[in-house]
């Protein structure tokens, strides 16, 4: 994709945000962004993952495209893999946006 793609994709996602602040639409109803749902410290259900940047076994990384999420922990690993949507599991001690 080049800049100008990049550019107007950039610009989508913050008029779509906008307009959820202005109608008072939950941020999660937006489409395009993502969504992650904990289960204690260990399980994420991650949505919207575009990719997967980092897999170790204390670390896992992923795009979400607007943001890189990193889970911090020990014996990490991805249960489930399917379309957007990654199942991570083990013991998370930290979440970390960029």
């Amino acid at each position: 994709m080049g800049r100008r793609g990049r550019n107007a994709k950039r610009e989508l996602l913050r008029w779509t945000e906008k307009l959820s602040d202005t109608l008072d639409i939950p941020t999660a109803a937006v489409p395009g962004t993502a969504q992650i749902e904990l289960a204690g410290n260990r399980e994420a259900i991650v949505d919207g993952c575009q990719g997967i940047l980092q897999y170790e076994d204390n670390v896992i990384r992923l795009s979400t495209g607007r943001l890189i999420v990193r889970f911090t922990g020990s014996e990490l690993m991805i249960r489930t893999m399917q379309e957007n949507q990654i199942l991570i599991s083990g013991t998370i001690l930290s979440v970390d946006f960029t």
